[in-house]
């Protein structure tokens, strides 16, 4: 059992909660900023004006979805995608907070 989580940005803030039975299970959360407010800033808006959206495979809903999380690294392993491989940590719908 066990993983790596890594969070990046953090530009709202150091906003996340991070749960018990996490740390039980051996959860490892990594940590990284990058750049300023400005740079992100500059970054979203260049994304919105460009209408540059990534490329998604599959998303996987729920960090309990042992079975699904698996089936993606098998296709990470195997090569099986093209874009992004995603799991939805929240239900919860994004906001923009800049």
């Amino acid at each position: 059992a066990g993983g790596v989580i890594v969070s990046y940005g953090m530009t709202t803030g150091p906003k996340l909660s991070y749960s018990m039975s996490a740390v039980l299970k051996n959860i490892e959360l990594r940590g990284s900023t990058m750049g300023s407010r400005k740079e992100f800033h500059d970054m979203v808006d260049y994304v919105a004006k460009q209408q540059i959206h990534p490329v998604i495979s599959r998303v996987v809903h729920g960090l309990e979805n042992l079975k699904d999380i698996d089936d993606l690294f098998e296709d990470m392993k195997k090569g099986n995608h093209f874009g992004k491989l995603v799991i939805q940590v929240s239900n919860e719908s994004p906001q923009n907070k800049l």
